[in-house]
């Protein structure tokens, strides 16, 4: 039931996806060994009045082995060029965990004369059922199309 569940909210948050869609290529989680990827898209539903609601995708394999979070993210400009922002979700490492995350990015479309970007994210995951807890970190350099 809970793929099902996962499906569908994939689902909802493409077919309602508009115009910014970024991947991005990740130093890794922490204890990571080779990174991963992950995969953002804005998305008009529940749209806030300021800042872009984002849904992401995280996939990685680390030291943990196999890790993927499903988070929906909520920015704000805060400079030119800057976004913070803060996220919740759910992740899975061993287990499911409930995520919580931090987001900061940094737009070098400017400088590149490119759609590219940098940032970074931290956050705590908490796990249930004998899954295990992890602070996550990861480094990420990107395109947006």
């Amino acid at each position: 039931m809970r793929k099902w569940i996962v499906l569908l909210v994939l689902a909802m948050g493409s077919a309602l996806a508009v115009g910014n869609f970024s991947v991005a290529g990740s130093a890794g989680y922490a204890g990571s060994v080779f990174g991963g990827v992950e995969a953002s898209w804005d998305c008009i539903l529940f749209q806030p009045k300021k800042g872009a609601l984002r849904p992401t995708l995280d996939l990685g394999y680390g030291a943990g082995g196999f890790q993927a979070a499903f988070a929906m993210r909520h920015m704000f400009d805060v400079a030119e060029g800057v976004k913070v922002g803060g996220g919740v979700g759910v992740r899975y490492q061993g287990g499911v965990q409930a995520y919580l995350r931090g987001d900061v990015e940094y737009d070098l479309a400017d400088l590149a004369n490119l759609p590219l970007f940098v940032g970074g994210d931290l956050g705590y995951a908490y796990g249930f059922a004998g899954a295990p807890s992890a602070v996550v970190a990861q480094f990420k350099a990107g395109y947006r199309f």
